[in-house]
């Protein structure tokens, strides 16, 4: 069935100043020039070691640069935009919009009707450009986000969208990512369009390059279902292997499976044992079926 899903835990501010575009294009890692007004551009923000801080979906709206992001990240954003804002001439300013995630094996179809009850709104509605699976992303007025655009939709909740996101691959940000330390390249940002090769510089552009063409990740994302664990699962602590050596990093969980980012190598090795079993710092035994995406398995293969 087609959703129609408020993300409560999304925020949307615009960019006042006319050099908004080119100070995005400085700071993140994708490519402002792919922006029309009609799509929408995912992308990360790094700090100068090339380490995950946050992440963003920029799109125009009436005229104005507009970022969409997490609750938890948004103080980032606004820190960085603070920092190097005035050197461009450019303040950011919290807007009064909802986000809503529009999916569903017939959202496409419906693009057009949608479109339309959207734009009488005041509102936008643009492809999810990390995965088809995860339909089109809408920003409306808070006093509209309420109101079902078919009658071929209906209402879900945020839990719904984040075990969509799990069982196509994409990780959040917010829940699976450690401020600071995770590498955006584990968890295969460049292959959900997160990152742009032509661009120029940005921060942390040397480390991500460097990484990508000489192959200096050992890690890639994997999924983990029928989750059995002792105790809960606690997202960015590391994972351990029986012996003790950390081999990944645990995600967080929803509905019984996450992701997780892990040692290709060892992750393989559980693959074909057909068992997963990993340890949480406290020794406490985790158990489950691992399963590599599409995706996972082009990276194992080729390395990176």
């Amino acid at each position: 069935m087609n959703t129609w899903i408020p993300l409560i835990s999304r925020r949307v501010s615009r960019l006042l100043g006319k050099e908004s575009e080119n100070l995005i294009q400085g700071i993140s890692t994708n490519d402002m020039k792919l922006l029309d007004h009609r799509i929408g551009v995912f992308t990360a923000f790094l700090n100068r070691q090339g380490r995950f801080l946050a992440d963003a979906f920029v799109f125009y709206h009436k005229g104005h640069l507009c970022l969409e992001c997490d609750v938890v990240h948004y103080p980032v954003i606004k820190g960085l935009i603070d920092q190097y804002g005035p050197l461009h001439s450019v303040q950011i300013q919290d807007m009064p919009f909802a986000v809503i995630s529009f999916s569903g094996p017939e959202c496409h179809q419906l693009h057009h009707e949608v479109q339309m009850h959207i734009q009488e709104r005041s509102g936008i509605i643009f492809q999810d450009p990390r995965h088809l699976n995860l339909g089109f992303r809408v920003i409306l007025p808070y006093e509209c986000w309420h109101e079902i655009p078919t009658p071929l939709c209906i209402p879900g909740t945020e839990k719904y969208y984040r075990v969509l996101c799990i069982q196509n691959g994409i990780p959040c940000g917010a829940c699976d990512l450690v401020g600071g330390r995770s590498l955006i390249l584990e968890y295969h940002y460049h292959l959900h369009q997160g990152i742009s090769w032509k661009k120029g510089c940005y921060i942390g552009q040397e480390v991500i390059a460097r990484s990508f063409y000489q192959n200096r990740f050992r890690r890639g994302l994997f999924r983990l279902t029928h989750v059995l664990a002792g105790s809960v699962l606690k997202a960015g602590e590391d994972l351990l292997d029986n012996k003790g050596n950390v081999q990944g990093i645990w995600g967080s969980f929803c509905s019984g499976q996450g992701l997780l980012c892990l040692d290709q190598a060892w992750a393989l090795t559980c693959l074909d044992t057909g068992n997963f079993e990993g340890y949480k710092t406290d020794g406490t035994m985790v158990t489950g079926i691992l399963t590599p995406n599409k995706e996972s398995i082009e990276v194992c293969t080729q390395g990176v």
